[in-house]
């Protein structure tokens, strides 16, 4: 485990075609958009933990890489994984007061607050379109 960080998360993705990819954002409980995190599970261990929580807090279940990008967010330390949705749930723990949506990394600056979400996306966009064939 990775020594003072505060969330463990995911950064949900589809690829759209060899150019775009899209994100999938949340809602948080003050009614902001953010990515799916939660305090570390430590009898899940911090992959399981960030998976845990896409599927708790967005419905989604997918495949997370290896790879994991650090983020400082109102002094909090975070870790997100990227993560290939592979199936959206219609109803889950917390649908009842959650939306979720899908964006572009370049409609991130409409939705999200925090600068360095702004650039976890931006970031995971690049890596991830280095990667298609």
């Amino acid at each position: 485990m990775e020594k003072g960080v505060n969330k463990w998360g995911v950064i949900p993705y589809r690829g759209i075609d060899s150019e775009n990819l899209e994100f999938l954002i949340v809602t948080t409980k003050n009614g902001n958009w953010g990515l799916p995190k939660g305090n570390l599970m430590k009898k899940l261990g911090s992959k399981e933990t960030a998976l845990q929580e896409a599927y708790e807090e967005a419905g989604i279940i997918g495949t997370v890489m290896d790879q994991k990008i650090s983020a400082k967010i109102k002094g909090k330390q975070m870790a997100f994984y990227p993560m290939e949705v592979k199936n959206e749930l219609a109803v889950w723990p917390e649908s009842e007061w959650r939306q979720r949506k899908w964006i572009r990394s370049n409609e991130a600056k409409d939705y999200l607050n925090h600068g360095s979400l702004r650039s976890i996306l931006e970031e995971t966009s690049a890596k991830l379109l280095q990667s298609f064939p």
